[in-house]
């Protein structure tokens, strides 16, 4: 009898360890060697802390208009556990949506043309489900396209790979799928090694396919998302279950490791840095300046990483491979917003939905988008002459890509105080300008980046009335 009880307790602790075993296996335990023959690590994110590093990441919060998805991609779904990103995907409803979902990505944050992009991951499963690891060029076009990998969430075992490439609408892709084990069930790693004369994906370590052909040579920026429905996957229906969790162990970003240069990485939360000169690499010694760039409302407080120090701009000799952070506090005298719901008028309007109060309104997940076509307008009417100090422009992806800030006291006479022609990557964008008095302030569009019209999350003006 005792030795039937001993048994027991001996298969129970057996049991119990294999459980703990299997979720340490579900929770990240076993993370892979970051180091890489012939790569150089620049840029990654182990998900170790409490919450996510706004130095890397930007969070969606919103309802993007693609591919006939269903979610409402929200902040609230984004989240780490147990040294892992989890982006979770629920049935509730939210801004018109029936379902919410997750998306980070280095947009505004981290580019990088050419390299090693690797992520190790356990996908969600059910109809209609779609998880996704890709690179987006910061250009503000599309395509080109890079989907290191995607998953049906009705096929769990087959991953697509894809490059899509060519100038809407004569846009082509080309791609492959792997097939293997269950990708919903345990953990698994993706990537691609993208150089200038090939892109070569990897699953499991293993390449699975690899392309010669139309391979893209401009800036990409990293997106991890879970859509529901859309064109492909299709639609969740009675066999989906919620909520589905896509859980990501790590995202590493590598450069060829070339002898004689070195690489310089940087990163910011509310701020930007700038660096003249501005390459890829840099050959071994070379001299580089760097200066803080604050967002509105902020000061420089200090620099991180690969470099100490409180000065704003600095220069540093590339003798090694740098990454280097700029940190920045609140400023209490930072100038204030004029413009939240403020009255606000633009030249047209795609839609009644998509109306020009959108843009005053505090809200990311509405937004104001204008008819397809140059120029296009929109303007703040802040009541009263104020001293304007600065304006930020959030931009969705159809973003402006020559355009002038101008102002005015009658709405009739207006004056250019900035005019902005960059390839920018949309995203926000604060433009500071010398104090000026003014009533009205406008966007003046010229010229678009994209086919699509002119679309701002938020338009929103800083000064002292």
């Amino acid at each position: 009898m005792k030795k039937r009880f001993f048994v027991k307790i001996v298969l129970a602790v057996f049991v119990f360890v294999v459980f703990l075993f299997n979720i340490n296996i579900l929770y990240c335990s076993e993370k892979e060697p970051a180091e890489k023959e012939g790569w150089i690590l620049v840029w990654e994110d182990e998900f170790e802390g409490n919450s996510i590093d706004r130095t890397k990441w930007r969070i969606e919060d919103a309802a993007l208009v693609k591919n006939n998805e269903m979610q409402y991609y929200s902040p609230e779904e984004v989240f780490l556990k147990k040294g892992c990103l989890v982006l979770r995907s629920q049935k509730r409803k939210k801004e018109n949506r029936n379902y919410t979902s997750g998306l980070i990505e280095t947009k505004g944050k981290y580019t990088q043309t050419f390299g090693r992009f690797e992520m190790r991951a356990k996908f969600p499963f059910g109809q209609g489900i779609w998880p996704a690891f890709w690179l987006m060029n910061s250009m503000g076009k599309w395509p080109p396209e890079i989907d290191i990998v995607e998953l049906l969430g009705h096929e769990k075992n087959k991953v697509h790979m894809t490059n899509h490439y060519g100038s809407w609408p004569q846009n082509r892709m080309e791609g492959e799928h792997y097939e293997g084990p269950d990708f919903t069930e345990s953990f698994h790693s993706f990537a691609i090694e993208w150089e200038p004369d090939e892109i070569r994906w990897f699953v499991d370590g293993v390449k699975r396919f690899f392309t010669r052909k139309n391979i893209p040579d401009i800036p990409f920026y990293i997106v991890i998302n879970t859509a529901v429905g859309g064109d492909w996957p299709g639609f969740p229906d009675n066999t989906t279950k919620f909520p589905q969790y896509y859980t990501v162990d790590y995202v590493r970003v590598y450069k060829r490791d070339i002898k004689g240069t070195r690489v310089l990485t940087t990163s910011a939360d509310n701020g930007r840095i700038i660096y003249d000169p501005e390459k890829v690499r840099y050959k071994k010694g070379s001299t580089v300046k760097l200066q803080a760039i604050p967002n509105i409302g902020y000061k420089f407080h200090c620099w991180g990483g690969d470099l100490k120090g409180k000065k704003r701009k600095v220069n540093i000799v590339m003798n090694n491979n740098n990454n280097i952070v700029a940190y920045f506090k609140k400023d209490p005298d930072a100038p204030k917003l004029l413009s939240k719901n403020k009255r606000v008028k633009a030249s047209s309007e795609e839609r009644s939905v998509l109306e020009a109060k959108n843009v005053v309104d505090g809200k990311k997940g509405t937004r104001w988008s204008s008819e397809f076509s140059d120029p296009q307008w929109i303007y703040v009417d802040l009541a009263k002459p104020c001293t304007v100090r600065a304006v930020r422009l959030i931009w969705e992806s159809a973003h402006g890509k020559t355009y002038d800030i101008q102002v005015s006291l009658n709405n009739k006479d207006w004056k250019t105080v900035r005019s902005i022609k960059e390839d920018n990557i949309g995203g926000s964008r604060d433009i500071w300008l010398k104090p000026v008095k003014a009533r009205y302030i406008r966007m003046y569009g010229i010229k678009r980046a994209s086919r699509w019209g002119y679309s701002l999350l938020e338009f929103e003006v800083f000064g002292k009335e």
